[in-house]
């Protein structure tokens, strides 16, 4: 009987082989063989070096009476193989009215979305999308927070420290809204006015030149009459964040775009 179930039995595409590495911690990447877990610890190392960079955190005392919250490592594995590690807060330890006040943060809505886009593609307006890279790690921290070392990165110098963070980190409870925040306040310093019945949608309007800006958390389109002066305003908005340069995008938030 074993034989013949196995006999029938649908062999696993090669997708569905993969091993799910969002679901591994740190410690599962110990028991790769040493070539592959030079490429995990290498990804690591690139996302520890970005966080420094960008000024992230700092190593502080521990602080007496304070919390100090923990993290984990996120892995993914890209189509073309590229490995990827990102640090991310076990914002669930964090504790409301000490760690975080307000968390709510607005996204521009679906159907605005839909009617921006429709009303692009019938006045043949030029597209232009780009996405910020890291963008929660712009959002700046009102509150002291602590957070360990990253498992494994702990320098044995500094063992009885800890980071205090200085920017949200992913998984915080007010990294979004603190994004939000330097995002709304760099549109403004831009030229942008923001439109008061959907927070995601900005406007930026030079005699009678027009680009409208639909932002949804850290993916963004440009549209407008003038594709040069849609690429012009782009090209400053790129100045002020790290960001990938989308062109023109066929597709966004999972719609396409014709």
């Amino acid at each position: 009987m074993v034989s013949y179930l196995c006999a029938k039995a649908v062999p696993l595409s090669e997708e569905a082989s993969k091993p799910n590495y969002r679901k591994w911690s740190y410690r599962d990447l110990l028991c790769l063989p040493e070539s592959e877990r030079k490429q995990w610890f290498k990804a690591c190392k690139v996302e520890l070096d970005m966080l420094k960079q960008r000024k992230v955190f700092e190593v502080s005392d521990r602080p007496s009476g304070r919390k100090v919250i923990k993290n984990r490592w996120i892995f993914d594995e890209k189509s073309d193989g590229h490995k990827r590690a990102r640090l991310v807060a076990k914002g669930f330890s964090q504790v409301e009215g000490l760690d975080f006040d307000q968390i709510f943060s607005p996204v521009v809505r679906f159907e605005i979305v839909q009617c921006m886009l429709t009303l692009a593609t019938l006045e043949n307006w030029h597209i232009s999308g780009l996405d910020v890279r890291s963008a929660y790690l712009y959002g700046k921290l009102d509150e002291e927070i602590y957070m360990e070392f990253p498992e494994s990165f702990v320098p044995p110098h500094l063992k009885n420290k800890v980071l205090r963070l200085l920017r949200t980190l992913y998984r915080l409870k007010q990294a979004g809204l603190a994004w939000w925040n330097e995002l709304n306040k760099s549109m403004r310093e831009l030229g942008f006015e923001r439109l008061k019945t959907d927070t995601g949608l900005f406007i930026y309007k030079e005699g009678n030149q027009i680009v409208v800006a639909i932002i949804y958390v850290d993916d963004a389109l440009f549209c407008g009459p003038s594709k040069a002066f849609v690429e012009k305003v782009k090209a400053a908005f790129m100045k002020r964040w790290e960001c990938r340069d989308l062109r023109e995008t066929k597709e966004f938030l999972r719609m396409n775009i014709h």
